[in-house]
């Protein structure tokens, strides 16, 4: 055997232990800090100071703390830095954080596959069900299946609906319905609302009164968005704007953001009361956090009501809070309804920048060559 061919030989025996070797259960330290204490929607520079602290003082999970904070900070150089170090010190969420990172932000599909298979074999739930969703839009749903079998087996009902979801792809209707029911059976509402929805919209399994039976359980439940469903079927099947309002609130008292999001439309498109309209969207900002509704109300100043600058200041809110869509609208706004080209194009490159198609198009009508 020559030299060259030796060395592919090796190199294709070391690639398959390392294949192998993935698998496999890594030496791992426990720990009793939860790391939910440290997955936070807004961090502070003093958030940093006591993670790097937890590490100073023998914590494991001070890794993945540090690293979550880098992530938030779209640092990812700095994330993967500290996940590594605490995959190094035998912390199997820094397995579960590595695949988050690859998967969500680096679109290294492969190695959030490695990485995720590690944490899962040791008993993470989470990264089964990542996995699941990796093989799911992949179309490969028999792996797909597998992990998200693996994930449920550890008590997660959101795998079991992935599967329902699956067995729907796959045409396997009465297995995707009785694994719906399980969903709903094992205390989660999303599971008959995923049955509401299919009794609905489903063309040979059409039942509008199976449908609304669903709908109820999951609202009893205390799932909002399925009060928000039923308020749909009565004004989109029967035009009873009045039950419809009713079933809305409802939806909207369980936060339900869809639900307080078509209460403003049904005032608006449907009863043309546009002040009950941007009432209701104000709310649904206010109570609910529904950053849509901000933009809706800036459409109903812009559209119905021709006050541009009301339109344009509500827009801002929108597009503050990362809305694209609102900020293109300025744009819009300042470019075919106030005829101000100078505030259109800096607005239309905001809304470029954050990816926005339609402000590309204007800008280049506009003779402005956006890279």
């Amino acid at each position: 055997m020559n030299l060259s061919i030796k060395s592919i030989f090796i190199l294709i025996m070391f690639s398959m232990i390392l294949a192998s070797c993935r698998d496999e259960k890594v030496e791992l330290k426990k720990s009793t800090y939860d790391i939910k204490q440290c997955n936070k929607r807004i961090y502070t520079k003093e958030n940093l100071v006591d993670y790097k602290r937890l590490i100073s003082d023998g914590e494991i999970q001070g890794y993945n703390c540090v690293g979550l904070y880098y992530m938030r900070d779209k640092d990812y150089k700095k994330a993967e830095e500290y996940f590594i170090k605490g995959k190094e010190k035998g912390s199997i969420e820094s397995y579960l954080q590595l695949g988050s990172l690859y998967s969500n932000f680096l679109n290294q599909k492969d190695k959030a596959i490695e990485y995720y298979k590690i944490a899962a074999n040791n008993g993470k739930a989470k990264a089964a069900h990542n996995l699941g969703v990796i093989y799911d839009k992949k179309f490969q749903y028999k792996k797909a299946l597998k992990w998200y079998k693996k994930s449920f087996e550890k008590g997660d009902t959101y795998s079991l609906l992935a599967m329902a979801h699956i067995y729907r792809k796959q045409e396997k209707y009465e297995k995707a319905i009785e694994t719906f029911k399980k969903v709903g059976e094992l205390g989660n509402a999303k599971g008959y609302f995923n049955l509401g929805i299919f009794y609905d919209k489903e063309k040979d399994f059409k039942d509008k009164k199976k449908s609304y039976t669903y709908f109820l359980k999951c609202y009893e439940m205390g799932l909002g968005k399925c009060a928000g469903a039923i308020g749909q079927g009565y004004e989109e099947d029967l035009k009873d704007y009045e039950k419809a309002i009713e079933w809305y609130k409802k939806g909207f008292e369980l936060k339900s953001k869809d639900s307080v999001s078509r209460l403003g439309f049904i005032y608006w498109e449907v009863l043309k009361d546009n002040q009950k309209a941007i009432y209701w969207f104000k709310k649904g900002y206010e109570e609910l956090g529904c950053i849509s509704c901000l933009a809706s109300v800036g459409n109903i100043y812009a559209l119905s009501l021709r006050d541009y600058y009301n339109a344009i200041k509500w827009y801002k809110k929108a597009s503050k809070l990362g809305y694209a869509s609102s900020t293109y609208n300025i744009g819009y706004t300042y470019d075919k309804d106030l005829n101000d080209k100078e505030n259109a194009i800096k607005w239309y490159k905001k809304a470029a920048k954050m990816g926005h198609q339609n402000a590309k198009y204007h800008l280049k009508k506009l003779g402005i060559n956006y890279e």
